[in-house]
Parts: C-alpha cells; sequence; structure tokens
C-alpha cells in the first residue's frame, strides 16, 4: 500500500539492527524509496554481526513483539520454525525461579517462538530484500546530516571506499542503537540534544552454546533463574535455539568478574540459587571454548518529547531512543511496537512536523510501562545508582507479592505473563479479583 504524498519519495533508515529492519519495511509502504544503511558487512549465512554485541546472548521476544512482527512479515514464524526454532508455551514449558519461589507451571495457551538473535535477524533480511523499493548501503557510514529550514534534507555518508556522497532525504530514521548517532548529528546542527535519563546498573551476560541438554530431570524447555535482590545479585538462562542447540546465559549485577573460560562459566553457574541450573549442565560440554561476554553499564533514555524546536524528518528508534536492561526481554518487541507507531502515523498523513512531533511523543508513553517495570527490579540491587520511581517501596513490595502469588496461583500468573509481554498494563495487576487473591499470599 502505497500513500501518494509529494513529500515522501525517500526515507532513510541509519542502523540494520531489528529496529532498523522493522522501520525499513514500515517505510517501504509510503515511500517511494526506502535506503537502509549498515556499518557492518552483509551477512550471507545466519551468523552475528560485529555490530550486534549482545547478539550471542539470551534473547527472548515477547509475544507483543512477535504478533507485530507477524503482521509486517506474514508466515515469518513457520520459516523459523522450518529452520530450527522451537515453539513453546511460556508457562507449561519454563521452568522459572523468581525472588525465591517457583512458578506454577501449567498450559498458558501464549505460545512464543524460540529462536537465536541472528536467526530472527537473518529471517527478516530475507524478507526485506524481497521488498522491491528498498534498498541497503552494508559497510557504509553516516557522516552527518544536513538540515534546511529546520527540516532534515539531506545525509552525509561514507560508503566502504571511503567516498563520501549526500542523499536528498525527506525522513531520517536513526537505528544507530547504542551509539545514539542523533546526538552528534544535533550538536553539528546547532540544535538542543535531548535531555537524557540513566540508571546505572553495572550488569553482564556471558554465553556459551552446548548440544541439546539430555539429563534425566528435564522436564521443560527454559530454565530461568532469576536473581533475588538484595541477597543474590546472579542469575542465568538456559533455552533451546536452533540446530538442537542450547544457549546457556549467566548474569550478573554489580560485579566486574565475568566467566572468562569453560571453569570459571561453570563455577559461577554453580553459585545460582536454582541449583538445577548447574546440575543439567556440569558434565555437558560446549561447542566451542569461548565464553561470550556482553557488558550493558546503564539503561538510557531520551526525552525526545521534551523538545520543543527539534528539527522535523529525524525520527529515533529503538535502542537509540531508549535502551531498558535486557534482562527483562523488552528491547526487540519495543522495536516493534515503535515501528508500529510509525506506520499509524504515516497512515494519517501527516507532515514532516506532525510526524516528528506526534511519533517522539506517542514513543514516550509506550516506553513509560517497560521503563517503570525495569527500575521497579533494579532497585532491589544495593549497587543500582539513578533517579528512582515515586513510590517505589509500595511497587516493589507488592510486585513480590504478586511473584509469590504467581508460584500457587494460575490466574494470577496468567494475567502476570499478560504484563510481562506488554499486552496490558499493569494496573490489571490491582484488578480487586488478583488484589485479593495476591493479598492472600503469606510469603
Amino acid at each position: 500500500m502505497f500513500l501518494k504524498n509529494t513529500n515522501r519519495n525517500r526515507a532513510v533508515v541509519v542502523g540494520g539492527g531489528i529496529a532498523g529492519k522493522l522501520a525499513a519495511r514500515v517505510l517501504s509502504e509510503f515511500f517511494k524509496e526506502v535506503i537502509l544503511i549498515e556499518k557492518d558487512k552483509k551477512n550471507d549465512q545466519v551468523t552475528n554481526r560485529k555490530g550486534v554485541p549482545q547478539g550471542n546472548q539470551g534473547h527472548v521476544l515477547l509475544k507483543s513483539g512477535e504478533e507485530i512482527i507477524e503482521e509486517l512479515f506474514p508466515g515469518i514464524f513457520q520459516e523459523l520454525s522450518r529452520n530450527g526454532a522451537s515453539k513453546t508455551d511460556f508457562a507449561r514449558d519454563l521452568l522459572w525461579s523468581h525472588h525465591g519461589t517457583q512458578k506454577i507451571r501449567f498450559d498458558s495457551n501464549v505460545f512464543i517462538s524460540q529462536q537465536s538473535r541472528p536467526l530472527l535477524e537473518w529471517q527478516i533480511q530475507q524478507r526485506l530484500e524481497k521488498i522491491p523499493n528498498i534498498n541497503f548501503r552494508f559497510d557504509s557510514k553516516v557522516q552527518n546530516l544536513k538540515f534546511k529550514t529546520d527540516e532534515v534534507n539531506f545525509i552525509v555518508i561514507e560508503d566502504k571506499n571511503g567516498t563520501i556522497m549526500e542523499l536528498l532525504a525527506d525522513l531520517v530514521i536513526d537505528a544507530s542503537g547504542a551509539a545514539a548517532l542523533h546526538n552528534q548529528w544535533l550538536m553539528d546542527s546547532g540544535y538542543k540534544v535531548p535531555a537524557k535519563t540513566e540508571i546505572k546498573v553495572d550488569l553482564f551476560y556471558a554465553s556459551m552454546v552446548f548440544k541439546k541438554l539430555s539429563h534425566a530431570t528435564i522436564d521443560w524447555h527454559s530454565l530461568l533463574a532469576y536473581p533475588n535482590p538484595p541477597e543474590f545479585e546472579r542469575g542465568g538462562m538456559i533455552s533451546p535455539i536452533e540446530e538442537n542447540r542450547t544457549l546457556v546465559t549467566l548474569i550478573g549485577y554489580a560485579t566486574k568478574e565475568a566467566p572468562k573460560n569453560i571453569d570459571s562459566f561453570m563455577e559461577y553457574a554453580e553459585t545460582l540459587e536454582q541449583p538445577e541450573f548447574y546440575e543439567v549442565i556440569k558434565n555437558e560440554l560446549p561447542l566451542s571454548e569461548d565464553v561470550q561476554v556482553y557488558r550493558f553499564p546503564a539503561l538510557r533514555r531520551y526525552h525526545f518529547e521534551k523538545i520543543r524546536n527539534s528539527p522535523s524528518g529525524l525520527l529515533v528508534i529503538g535502542d537509540a531512543f531508549c535502551r531498558v536492561d535486557p534482562v527483562f526481554a523488552q528491547g526487540m518487541s519495543l522495536a516493534a511496537m515503535e515501528a508500529k507507531v510509525l506506520r499509524e502515523l504515516l497512515m494519517r498523513g501527516l507532515n514532516k512536523k506532525q510526524l516528528t512531533k506526534s511519533y517522539h511523543k506517542k514513543v514516550s508513553r509506550i516506553l513509560d510501562i517497560p521503563w517503570l517495570i525495569a527500575l521497579t527490579e533494579d532497585f532491589r540491587f544495593r549497587t543500582t545508582s539513578g533517579r528512582k520511581p515515586i513510590g517505589l517501596p509500595i511497587l516493589q513490595w507488592y510486585v513480590k507479592k504478586v511473584v509469590a502469588a504467581c508460584s500457587h496461583n494460575e490466574h494470577v500468573y496468567k494475567r502476570f505473563i499478560q504484563v510481562l509481554h506488554l499486552k496490558s498494563h499493569p494496573i490489571s495487576l490491582a484488578h480487586p479479583g488478583i488484589l485479593a487473591k495476591v493479598l492472600k499470599t503469606t510469603k
């Protein structure tokens, strides 16, 4: 569906990660040409890109994100399944230790697709390459933007040969992830950089890939051992990925010592509060001796919604807008939700100024709840620092009561799953029927 509009000739997306790919797919419906600029070389097979340092770690796509991606690429999860992704019931197939309790397991009928991040990104890329008005410039970097009368006019790029060129751009999407290139572009052109909020957590991820586990006690597909702060600041996840492999990921807050080899990896796993974590991997050998480590120092959120005179035609998506704690698996789904907002606004035929203002305001409102969820949990750790949400002690107390109720009450856990997957507002956990069940929980 192409909407005729004289100002919709060319859109440029900077960054070829999940957020950039989803933005490009949306823009292809409304612009004659979409150019996606990616600094990495093109992958011709399923492998992690250099520009995605977190790609080898454990990833979960929440149901909200899965549904939007399926809408944009009908049938893509069937394709992922054919390529080795697993479809699992979130409650039945997940053994989840959380705040000292273990979630009840039952048929929730909330099915999620489990695969590695590289496979998901590769599958989306294959679909994008079939869209005729999307063009790719791999191995290229953006040098700057040029603005005219407070609107994006040109984007300056450098290709793999060092050639500098200017591209006329009617709309630019910054999907550059943690790099947040918009800061430099705005400063170079004399605009104010949006204010930002940072919450320091000093988190690390460390992952190794094993063959499919075969321990006799396994009656689950995934295992999640969430830390139990403030006493326990360590956790981990075991999940199936394609090619009959298992991805084992360890996490730690407020520590600088991440496992560096198989011995320290196993030693760390043995210290987790969930004993089964270590038991099922202690006699297994990884497919590679490399431990992939990724560090996440802080959550970061830019406040574009508060800028009064921002240039029109520059939109920000994904981690370039807001980076939440990856432990909560919200990043990819938030990118999908932001792409959906972009699509809805473009369908309204707004001009560039209206689009820029409305988009950033709507995305900021979407981010409010995931941001609050992450902060409510992250401030349980002693070393987390930054601005605390209002009413934090009450929130933390009630969430812990909800978590405890999820160990024995299916109704509460079902509602908790909907909130966790960004399908329901957290206020639904305060519904009188839920509230009564939660407050009956003694722990």
